[in-house]
């Protein structure tokens, strides 16, 4: 019964991930009115980015499930090497929108200034959320318990499957 359950929040989740690299940007783009600046549209890179780092990585999750012969390492591979890329792509993004605040005439509203500020830090958030440490506990019960038992934020799933991939 836990493996289905699993099975159905996975494949539910890699597919909320996928649509969110479309979804998120258009939804975005609508509350900056459609009129981005550069700023925005560079910290909408690493946030697609790691959403897209993010599906791929849960699609695999639910594949080594459904068929424990499945080979991880290859989906490994992939976001092992995409780390250091997602990482300077956020940076440069956190970068250019710290520098925009600094010169109000870069942002073309407010709402362009908000939204790109929000997409640095999804995809700052995300970064850390898939990369180290697990900061999303609000969709799943036993992950909130734990955050609310004051144990501590734990490494994420694709950290310790990166650190034993690595390993070998």
């Amino acid at each position: 019964m836990a493996a289905a359950s699993l099975k159905r929040r996975l494949s539910g989740y890699w597919k909320m991930e996928a649509g969110n690299v479309v979804l998120l940007p258009v939804i975005l783009l609508m509350v900056a009115r459609w009129t981005p600046s550069w700023v925005t549209l560079v910290s909408f890179i690493p946030m697609m980015l790691l959403l897209l780092i993010g599906a791929y990585y849960w699609r695999a999750k639910l594949k080594q499930l459904e068929d424990r012969s499945y080979d991880l390492s290859g989906a490994m591979r992939v976001i092992s090497v995409s780390q250091g890329l997602a990482l300077i792509l956020t940076l440069v993004a956190g970068g250019a929108v710290l520098y925009a605040w600094t010169r109000p005439d870069i942002f073309n509203s407010g709402w362009d200034q908000g939204v790109a500020t929000f997409a640095a830090l999804l995809a700052l958030l995300e970064y850390v959320n898939y990369y180290h440490r697990q900061l999303q506990h609000f969709d799943h019960g036993p992950d909130f318990k734990r955050l609310l038992s004051g144990n501590g934020l734990r490494p994420s799933q694709m950290a310790r499957d990166l650190k034993t991939y690595r390993r070998t």
